[in-house]
């Protein structure tokens, strides 16, 4: 869920005045109706006396669930502290799953989240059913994560280990750590940078589009993504020396592939220096001017 800083300035602004919560601020209270906060808000907080009254607001019960066909959504956010272990019932959460705390989470009906889901735990984190997280998806402390039907989340993705099996887009970066062998068969697309840690193979066969760069570490040997077409920053792999890459087309930054002989091509096109294999250059323009010699005596034949 994406909330206007000005219209959340005017909700709240707007609350001082009447006493009225607007629906659009409800997911920035938590499960006990206390104002849990939005990130913009606590820009304008210190400098805007009105923002502070916010503070104290209650939000009823009658507000913060609602019951359809598919279970009862939480409206607000769910915020739990502590390590005595989390189980819940909700199809959905309005606003973000943040735990702090060494707990296991189980939520085997929770199918959306709609702003971050976030955990500080190194326990078991067991998500069947979720698809969809609006805004950041954040699990930096455990490898026991089982999201297997997770396609889409809106914000950041940084998790430990194996890709979600289903992950399809990530709307600003990814970060994937120790993960030594990188491999989804979903994911299309990240709308800013991509970092693999420790990963020695990656394997990304349907792939489109990074908004941001790539980048690697020196551990990385083979990149397999066929149907990459675009990275909007840089593209360093200083030790692949296999870059199976036949779709790429633009690198908005810079490039190092200077391990990975052959790979050059002048199709791709760079906007800053691009490291390439010693030799490379050249020998690609040697290999072309045999080609289209070749083509010529074809034509005379």
């Amino acid at each position: 869920m994406y909330l206007n800083k000005i219209n959340l300035i005017k909700h709240i602004e707007n609350y001082a005045t009447t006493g009225h919560i607007h629906d659009e601020l409800i997911p920035f209270y938590d499960q006990d109706g206390k104002w849990c906060g939005a990130p913009i808000f606590w820009l304008y907080a210190n400098k805007i006396t009105r923002l502070k009254i916010i503070l104290s607001s209650y939000l009823p019960p009658s507000r913060r669930t609602i019951k359809d066909m598919h279970g009862t959504t939480l409206r607000t956010s769910f915020i739990w502290r502590g390590d005595k272990d989390v189980s819940m019932t909700y199809s959905e959460i309005g606003g973000s799953l943040i735990v702090e705390g060494n707990a296991n989470i189980h939520a085997s009906c929770l199918r959306h989240v709609g702003e971050s889901l976030k955990s500080s735990t190194n326990k078991k984190v067991y998500l069947p059913n979720l698809t969809t997280v609006g805004s950041h998806f954040q699990m930096m402390h455990t490898f026991e994560v089982k999201v297997p039907r997770l396609r889409h989340v809106g914000g950041r993705a940084q998790i430990l280990g194996q890709f979600p099996p289903r992950l399809e887009t990530v709307g600003r970066s990814l970060g994937v750590y120790w993960s030594f062998r990188a491999e989804s068969s979903s994911l299309r697309s990240v709308g800013d940078y991509v970092v693999l840690t420790k990963a020695e193979t990656i394997r990304l066969p349907v792939l489109e589009r990074i908004g941001g760069s790539f980048l690697l570490t020196l551990l990385v040997k083979s990149i397999d993504v066929p149907q990459l077409e675009s990275i909007g920053g840089d593209f360093m792999a200083p030790c692949a020396e296999r870059i199976r890459a036949r779709a790429l087309q633009s690198v908005g930054g810079n490039m190092d592939t200077s391990s990975a002989k052959g790979f050059y091509n002048p199709r791709i096109k760079a906007g800053g220096n691009w490291i390439t294999y010693p030799g490379d250059v050249e020998e690609w323009h040697r290999n072309e001017a045999a080609r289209q010699a070749l083509k010529r005596e074809d034509i005379l034949l």
